[in-house]
């Protein structure tokens, strides 16, 4: 099999594409062919050595695939799981074995890209907003770097739940809050407070951190 793997820390450049020895699934083991995976900034910060990865390592924190063999042959599997490309290799390989206690079913109405493509998103997310800040209906959420990521997955959550949402980022992209306030052009407090009738916003949720979060 092949991975991307990196045997010591740098810019993406580091990379390579190597042949492995293919892993033989033990009982309670899934051997999974990786059919899409996603790339998330902490993927390049551990290549960049700020997780203290062990090397060599293989990257990538979310995939979606098929188990080829041991527990659940055949079964259309996605996720993502602790330590993935950190501390034990991650998903950017062709193959990825698995405990099988960790697998969950694909949704079917997801494609392979777009199920890989939810994982840290979607869990940052929710342990911000349901987890720990409890978002309810009716309540105003402020995301800070909306049309990231993580800023979209904040976003669908927090509709789910119910609140309305407003957005600040650096230019006009496309995002799903019910206002955008592009903090290039505009004063984002004194924003806020106009769309809120000075009320203020029930929770901020930092996706981007830096100057746009300190206003």
């Amino acid at each position: 099999m092949r991975a991307l793997r990196f045997n010591r820390y740098g810019p993406p450049s580091t990379l390579r594409i190597e042949p492995l020895e293919l892993p033989d699934p033990e009982p309670g083991q899934s051997l999974i062919e990786v059919r899409a995976a996603g790339i998330n900034p902490s993927d390049v910060k551990a290549v960049a050595g700020q997780f203290h990865s062990p090397l060599p390592r293989t990257p990538g924190r979310d995939y979606a695939g098929v188990v080829v063999a041991g527990e659940g042959t055949g079964r259309e599997v996605w996720g993502s799981g602790p330590g993935f490309g950190v501390t034990r290799d991650g998903a950017h390989a062709e193959l990825l074995l698995l405990p099988s206690a960790w697998l969950a079913d694909k949704p079917r109405r997801l494609s392979m890209s777009q199920a890989a493509s939810i994982g840290v998103p979607h869990v940052v997310a929710w342990e911000g907003l349901v987890n720990a800040g409890e978002l309810n209906a009716g309540e105003t959420l402020l995301v800070t770097g909306v049309a990231g990521a993580v800023g979209r997955a904040a976003t669908q959550i927090a509709h789910w739940r119910g609140a309305r949402v407003i957005g600040a980022d650096y230019a006009d992209r496309a995002c799903e809050a019910d206002l955008l306030i592009n903090v290039s052009r505009e004063d984002l407090a004194a924003a806020v407070k106009a769309a809120t009738g000075g009320a203020g916003v029930d929770m901020v949720f930092d996706a981007v951190g830096g100057p746009v979060f300190e206003q």
